[in-house]
């Protein structure tokens, strides 16, 4: 049976679900691992996902590439936010960058 629809977003929303208990616990070095790519890829990759929809719009190296600049740049601003809405924590962090994630990835999925 052949998925439907945008796979790479499929994967990115699932990744993302599926880190959060390794994120949440704290195994030491496999914390680390698995939050890297949750911090510093899958936002970025979602939000360049949204703003060029198809994917010949640009190569596959300036894809990944776009996706860590500008993870590098929202997750900045959204513990500017989470400093003046919430509380800078861990699980206010990872609950903000997994709705913001899935939404950017809901919003490319639909200009797909």
């Amino acid at each position: 049976m052949r998925l439907r629809g945008p796979t790479d977003l499929l994967a990115i929303i699932a990744a993302s679900i599926l880190l959060v208990p390794f994120i949440i616990l704290d195994v030491g070095a496999m914390r680390i691992i698995f939050g890297l790519p949750f911090i510093l890829f899958f936002p970025g990759y979602a939000l360049i996902a949204l703003l060029f929809p198809r994917r010949t719009d640009i190569d596959i190296i300036e894809r990944v590439a776009l996706s860590f600049g500008l993870s590098i740049a929202l997750v900045p601003l959204v513990g500017l936010l989470l400093n003046y809405v919430w509380e800078i924590r861990l699980f206010p962090i990872l609950i903000s960058l997994e709705i913001l994630t899935i939404g950017l990835c809901a919003g490319a999925w639909y200009r797909r």
